[in-house]
């Protein structure tokens, strides 16, 4: 599968892409499925509505393995319990 990684940790058989957003913030330590429909590196969860003051930017997967994936079902998650 072009454009793929299971490179990440937490990737467990989930199709990771290669690239993810993160919030530029020194706080931050998650990485998020990348919104198809904006204009600017946003995440496809509501990590950015409730974040209206955060910078996301777009990372490559495989740099970040410390990071964990959003379980978000917009993101990397499962349907909510």
């Amino acid at each position: 599968m072009v454009g793929v990684s299971r490179s990440h940790p937490d990737a467990d058989g989930r199709d990771v892409p290669e690239t993810a957003v993160r919030n530029r913030s020194q706080y931050a330590d998650t990485l998020h499925r990348p919104d198809p429909d904006a204009d600017e590196p946003e995440p496809a969860c509501v990590e950015a509505d409730y974040r209206g003051d955060a910078d996301f930017t777009d990372v490559p997967v495989a740099a970040y393995p410390h990071y964990k994936l959003c379980e978000n079902p917009e993101c990397f998650g499962s349907e909510w319990w």
